[in-house]
């Protein structure tokens, strides 16, 4: 498993103890090492580690933010917010789906190290547990190692071989081994990089996982980058089972992906503490994404068709779609819909398992709504553990839901309303003016989607729906670029359980 690479020579390395410089002067503008090369190896990995940004680099940025999902080969995921101050490598992970990862708990568990402390909480709950916290000291260095990886190999305690040159798929290779200093000769890990020749970057790289004592039997990783505030990150990984002449059989990979990946947050080292909430605000909003994506199209878009658009968020407000739509307090029409798989699904049988959020949106088209699929998708496990079941209605076609789904990785019911039949028993069905509706048809075909010409859509609109069919929360907005805000969802959910 991905979270058994490191070792306890590695997990004993401070950040800033990195330092291969012999000697250094340093200026206002200008920093002039001299390194000492141990061999061709050291040389090859030294230059990798300036291509990707060094230590001190990462330093300068002080701390980081993303969202690690780890999927396996038979689709058992872990997806957290992970946090780390690089100073001290303080480490915070609050995961919002872990059928890996201490999977006794059901919602939302917090992992945290403050330095000097390692914590668990369980939905706000301090866990004491003593194994579920040997899980904790072992995650949350491994996880802060994964991301600093690439500038930890040059920490002291490491040591280099430069093995050959190779070719794998026209691409010109140099293989160099490391391995790290042992402790009473006990087994160390082993890494066997592959840097292109090209770009000097790891392209791929073998490691052993010593403390599991699987040292015969490496795996491959595979490696993708992004540009992240001009260091390149590798965000986008896959291993499985290898040899040692990095040949793997079938399609078996663990996933492994960082996003949304920023430095130089607001965040503190008191933030860490267990006794701290960590201000999960940090984490980018769905508003805030929303605005991007309108301030983009903006940027971007001709005049012509702002105004057309423009003017067809006008036309709703001025039809009282939204007084006429229901409201909290009213009486939530049932119906029954099938699934992706033709089951039907019928409103009042699922809530008798607990509240219902209710969720319209446009289209697989829209990039608006598969921002915020993604994003209810993310905050699915605290709807659950609240007690609480999502579902999602479109007027798409069967086949283009179950498209839509797919490709949001979407774990709740997407049922499709065909001609907007439950939309209009809920009141919020408008017709969009003929000048846009022209643009959707000639830009994506919107007709093909839905499977009709009536230019009718749903308002993006949310309701909460208690146990007895009354609406609760109700979300209603004529600007379908606005939406409920998954995580103020759950604090409805939190304050009405």
């Amino acid at each position: 498993m991905k979270i058994t690479i490191l070792t306890i020579a590695i997990l004993s390395v401070s950040l800033f103890s990195c330092n291969t410089e012999q000697e250094t002067k340093t200026t206002e503008s200008t920093e002039v090492t001299a390194v000492q090369f141990e061999n061709k190896g050291h040389q090859l990995v030294y230059d990798m580690v300036q291509k990707v940004g060094r230590y001190g680099k990462l330093a300068t940025k002080k701390n980081v933010s993303y969202t690690y999902t780890y999927t396996t080969a038979d689709n058992q995921s872990d997806i957290s917010t992970e946090k780390y101050i690089f100073n001290g490598e303080l480490s915070y992970g609050n995961y919002k789906k872990h059928e890996r990862t201490l999977t006794q708990f059901e919602g939302v568990i917090e992992q945290g190290y403050d330095g000097s402390e390692f914590w668990l909480k369980h939905d706000g709950e301090i866990v004491e547990d003593a194994e579920a916290l040997k899980r904790v000291k072992f995650n949350r260095p491994t996880n802060f190692y994964w991301f600093t990886m690439m500038q930890k190999l040059l920490d002291p305690g490491l040591n280099y071989e430069f093995i050959e040159e190779t070719k794998i798929d026209n691409q010109d290779y140099n293989v160099v081994k490391v391995t790290f200093d042992s402790e009473d000769d006990k087994p160390t890990d082993i890494y066997q990089l592959y840097i292109n020749k090209e770009t000097q970057l790891v392209d791929q790289f073998l490691f052993t996982v010593a403390d599991f004592g699987k040292m015969d039997i490496p795996s491959l990783m595979k490696l993708e980058y992004e540009e992240v505030d001009g260091m390149l990150i590798p965000s986008q990984r896959k291993y499985q089972k290898s040899t040692w002449n990095a040949e793997v059989e079938g399609d078996k990979w663990v996933t492994v992906t960082w996003s949304d990946i920023k430095f130089n947050n607001d965040f503190t080292k008191a933030d860490f503490k267990k006794q701290n909430q960590m201000k999960m605000n940090h984490e980018t909003s769905l508003k805030s994404k929303l605005d991007e994506k309108k301030e983009n199209f903006e940027l971007k878009a001709d005049d012509n068709k702002k105004r057309a658009y423009k003017e067809g968020i006008e036309s709703v407000e001025k039809s009282g779609i939204i007084s006429k739509a229901k409201q909290v307090g009213d009486q939530a029409p049932n119906f029954t819909l099938n699934n992706a798989l033709g089951n039907p699904v019928e409103l009042k049988d699922v809530l008798k398992k607990g509240k219902v959020v209710l969720t319209w949106y446009r289209g697989g088209w829209c990039p608006y709504c598969n921002l915020t699929l993604h994003q209810l998708q993310e905050e699915l496990p605290n709807f659950k553990a609240n007690g609480a079941t999502l579902i999602a209605l479109t007027p798409e076609l069967p086949d283009k839901s179950i498209t839509t789904a797919e490709k949001n990785d979407l774990e709740f019911e997407v049922l499709s309303d065909i001609g907007n039949k439950i939309a209009k028993e809920y009141g919020i069905v408008f017709k969009l003016t003929d000048e846009v509706a022209g643009m959707y048809n000639e830009s994506f075909d919107m007709n093909s989607y839905n499977g009709d010409k009536s230019d009718e859509l749903p308002l993006a609109a949310t309701f909460i729906i208690d146990e007895n069919g009354e609406i609760i929360y109700a979300f209603l907005d004529a600007d379908y670029r606005n939406r409920a805000e998954p995580s103020e969802i759950t604090e409805f959910l939190k304050k009405n359980r």
